[in-house]
């Protein structure tokens, strides 16, 4: 496992959170108000082992970011978010826990719960929720893949009518499909 930290740059810390795809490689973005530390994890397979672990150095108004050069689309990563635990303040930091990016695009597969570990905590210990689970959940866990969702233009064109003919409707998508009430 390698760790990088050198080649990355600082990236950028502002919306859109998530992963986003930029010239020359991936902008990853991902709030965390009481975070001690990010790790980036990126893997060739869902199943296997992280290929790099990059340290995620750079913090702004609790947004860590960074962007990592080389990086294309379909690029698989995780997150690992270490802090305090201390769940009597709301404070569930699992460092052994492998985490879905809350704003990725598309994911891997869907999460299957073997042996409670997805859990953060042990649920059979005395203490329950309050316990920590110290088991490593990143093989199954499923992977966030980067997502090229640029919209090409080109071939599109503006609507040929004049301004003064031109009907725009605002409909909210529960009332276009609105049902009649029951008799």
């Amino acid at each position: 496992m390698v760790t990088k930290t050198t080649k990355n740059r600082l990236g950028r810390p502002r919306l859109p959170l998530g992963a986003t795809l930029r010239d020359g490689g991936v902008n990853f973005a991902l709030f965390s108000r009481n975070a001690r530390e990010v790790q980036l994890l990126l893997f060739d397979d869902p199943g296997g082992e992280p290929t790099d672990v990059i340290r995620v150095e750079n913090r702004r108004r609790f947004i860590w970011h960074l962007f990592v050069p080389g990086l294309k689309a379909g690029q698989l990563y995780a997150y690992r978010v270490l802090g305090e635990h201390d769940p009597a303040r709301g404070l569930r930091f699992n460092g052994h826990k492998l985490l879905v990016d809350p704003y990725a695009k598309a994911l891997t597969g869907k999460a299957a719960n073997e042996d409670n570990l997805l859990l953060a905590y042990d649920p059979d210990s005395p203490e329950r929720d309050l316990s920590l689970d110290g088991r490593d959940n990143s093989r199954i866990v499923p992977k966030c893949i980067v997502v090229d969702d640029t919209f090409d233009w080109k071939a599109d064109r503006p609507p040929d009518i004049p301004l003064e003919k031109l009907i725009i409707y605002e409909v909210h998508s529960r009332d276009s499909r609105r049902i009649p009430p029951r008799r």
